[in-house]
Parts: C-alpha cells; sequence; structure tokens
C-alpha cells in the first residue's frame, strides 16, 4: 500500500493502517524533509482541531504528545456581524452548554506532522521524506510508482494525500470542480492588550471574516480574509501600519493590539472532485476536497477521510477481499463524498451570504445570529457538527472520552 504525502492526513491513514494490521506493508512518499517541531517560533500554520479529529489522534497514539508540548483548548466561540460584539448580530458558542469540556483545540501544522510521525515509529510503517513520486501505472491486480530516487514499487492501492494541488489527482485526470472566492487569507500571531479567554473570536466584515484564534502562550493567531489586492498590502505594510489596520478591523475586542509575527497569505478556493476512487486509486484531504476557512474545517474533514478509509481498508483485508477494488473503495467514497459536500456547500454558502452588499441585508444578518442565538435546541446541533460528533462516524474518532 502506498500513501502520497505526509502532511497530517496521510501520516494519520499511514499510522491508522499500520496499527490496525502489523504484517500490512505501507509505504509513504512525502517531499518534504522530515517534520521536526520546536517552541520557537511558533509555526503561522495553525489548524482548530475538533474532538472528532482529537479522538483519531488519540487512537493513533498522538494526541498526548501533542497536548504535552503545546495545544490551546477554546471553550468559548463568539461570532458576530455589526460594530459591537456584545450586541443584535451575535452569536455565541459555549463548550458548557453541550457539556464539553471545549470546543476544539488550536495545535501547529508542524508540530501536529512530528507527533503523528513519531508515533509512526513503533509501527512497521516505513516512510521516505524528501522523495516524490514522479510516475504511476495503473493495472488490473496493482498499481505501480516510480520515485526520484529511481525506486519502483508494485502496491494494492495508492492513496493521495498530497494536497489541494495534489500532482496525483491531476496526474490521473480525476475531474474536479474548482472556483476561486477571490480572496487571500492573512495569517499572523498576535499580542493583544486583553487576555483571549481561551475565546475562538470572529468577526464577519464587508470584504470577509476575521478570526481571533487562542494560542497557548496567550498570543492569538489571526486569519484575516480579504480581497487580494488589501491581502498584498497588508503583508507589505510596516508593522504599525499592519496593527492600525488590524485595530481598525477587529474593534475593541481584544483591546490594544501590541505586537504581531511575520505574515503570510494563501488564495482562497473551493475544490471538489467529482470522485473520490477509482480501481487502485483513492484521494482525501485537500486532494479530494477544500473548503472556505471560514469554520476552520478542512483538517478535519481530511482526518475523517483517513480514518474511514483506513477502517474500510482494514476491515476489507479481515474479509479476505482486495482493499484496491473499486468496490472496495467506494464504501469509503459513499461514506464521505456526500458528508464532505454537505460542508462545503453551507460554508460557501455562509460566505456568499454574509458578502452580499444589498441595503437591507446587514440588518437581516444581524437578526439571523441572534435568533440562532436565542435557539439552543439549534445552537447544540451546531455545536455537536462543529465538534465532529455528528453522521457516521468511524471508530477511530469515537473512541475517546
Amino acid at each position: 500500500m502506498a500513501i502520497a504525502g505526509g502532511g497530517p492526513v496521510g501520516l494519520a491513514l499511514a499510522a491508522l493502517l499500520g496499527r490496525g494490521m502489523g504484517d500490512l506493508e505501507v509505504r509513504l512518499y512525502e517531499p518534504r524533509p522530515a517534520p521536526k517541531w520546536s517552541p520557537e517560533p511558533m509555526d503561522l500554520r495553525v489548524y482548530a482541531l475538533s474532538r472528532a479529529s482529537q479522538n483519531i489522534l488519540t487512537s493513533l497514539g498522538a494526541w498526548d504528545a501533542i497536548a504535552e508540548a503545546r495545544a490551546s483548548p477554546f471553550r468559548l466561540m463568539r461570532v458576530w456581524h455589526g460594530e459591537s460584539h456584545a450586541g443584535a448580530g451575535t452569536l455565541t458558542f459555549d463548550s458548557a452548554d453541550a457539556g464539553e469540556p471545549d470546543l476544539g483545540h488550536i495545535v501547529e501544522d508542524v508540530l501536529c506532522r512530528d507527533r503523528i510521525w513519531q508515533a509512526l515509529r513503533d509501527t512497521s510503517v516505513k516512510v521516505a521524506f524528501g522523495t516524490r513520486i514522479e510516475s504511476v501505472e495503473t493495472g488490473a491486480r496493482a498499481v505501480r510508482v516510480a520515485t526520484g530516487d529511481g525506486e519502483t514499487v508494485s502496491a494494492s492501492v495508492l492513496i493521495a494525500a498530497d494536497g489541494s494541488d495534489s500532482p496525483i489527482r491531476e496526474r490521473l485526470e480525476f475531474p474536479v470542480t474548482e472556483f476561486s472566492y477571490g480572496q487571500r487569507a492573512v495569517v499572523t500571531h498576535v499580542a493583544t492588550e486583553r487576555s483571549h479567554r481561551e475565546t475562538a473570536w470572529q468577526r464577519f466584515l464587508p470584504d470577509g471574516p476575521l478570526a481571533f484564534l487562542p494560542l497557548s502562550d496567550g498570543r492569538s493567531s489571526v486569519v484575516w480574509s480579504t480581497g487580494p489586492e488589501q491581502a498584498e498590502a497588508l503583508c507589505r505594510a510596516g508593522e504599525e501600519k499592519f496593527l492600525g489596520e488590524l485595530q481598525t478591523a477587529a474593534g475593541d475586542v481584544p483591546g490594544r493590539i501590541e505586537s504581531a509575527s511575520r505574515r503570510a497569505s494563501f488564495p482562497l478556493r473551493a475544490i471538489h472532485a467529482s470522485r473520490y476512487c477509482r480501481p487502485r486509486v483513492a484521494l482525501v484531504g485537500d486532494a479530494a476536497h477544500t473548503v472556505h476557512p471560514l469554520a476552520g474545517q478542512g483538517m478535519n474533514l481530511g482526518l475523517l477521510d483517513a480514518a474511514v478509509l483506513a477502517e474500510v481498508i482494514l476491515e476489507a483485508l479481515a474479509r479476505d477481499e482486495d482493499p484496491g477494488d473499486l468496490r472496495v473503495l467506494r464504501r469509503y467514497e459513499r461514506r464521505r463524498k456526500g458528508e464532505n459536500l454537505k460542508m462545503l456547500l453551507a460554508l460557501d454558502g455562509l460566505h456568499r451570504l454574509f458578502r452580499l452588499k444589498a441595503p437591507a441585508l446587514p440588518r437581516l444578518r444581524a437578526m439571523g445570529l441572534s435568533a440562532v442565538d436565542s435557539a439552543p435546541l439549534l445552537k447544540g446541533l451546531f455545536v455537536n457538527e462543529a465538534l465532529g460528533l455528528r453522521g457516521d462516524l468511524p471508530e477511530a474518532a469515537r473512541s475517546f472520552r
């Protein structure tokens, strides 16, 4: 079995397969060097990991090591539209209302990869960092991959976990629907006058949402979605100018914004493959779907993909079935494609709703947020969705309590 891509999704899939069946031969290929987490500086790329993702990472033996190193829980989420976060147009989610200790954790990308990689060392999985798959040839009973190192491997299944620009997906011509949001997300970490109080804050602005996510060192990770020209200007601005722009956008929620780390930006787009599999090949994570980051669900969807696909493959092997048979891989597609598409469309619709500029819409949007805030049952459904505890969950996502 071969996996292309050593991000958190590919590594988690390899660990789940390796721990599920000790004699299963799994090879993972990743062009980047092996991850190595260091306390300083803090990685700009962070994820808001759900309870389901935490369960999956626990099941493969990585969560405790992640939490011990650096993970910041968030117990409240406040969303608002308008000038004030304390009046009409505000929606608050509280983990206590759902009987949960928190709504999730903010975790750095490199820390996540490093600790899953460490957990992989207890398995028979072979990981080749600094190695890229250069060619793929699918056959009736196997798929052959050739690497840049000159190695040729025959596998029962090739799994593409190689990101939104997936070379495997492109090489094998999987059909995809893709559209750009005409935005870029600017990311940085900021120190603020007020404590973040383990709260995730998100304000809907005319050009896109602005989020403050709590970090374990007291700072907040900022994700600011805006137009490409403004994003470029924000990245190029001096610190004083940038902090002034961010202060205006954030209002008084964080108090005075005192300093910011380096900045980066990335384009926002949605991608969805119309097929997640074909004989001998499957797509997972961003290779299959990419969503708008406004709810922080991209990595959570990818880890659920990995857990479901691992479960499907291991169950097939236990029944002496061929794991690369299309009938087997389609079981994974049926369980994940609809859920992923539902999330993509919901986030896309929410993004478009808050960008419409008709005169009456700001008040209607504020009324909608307030209405949801006053409906406990509806809020409970949203919290369970964000926690990842709804739908057809794989066993790994349900195991931690």
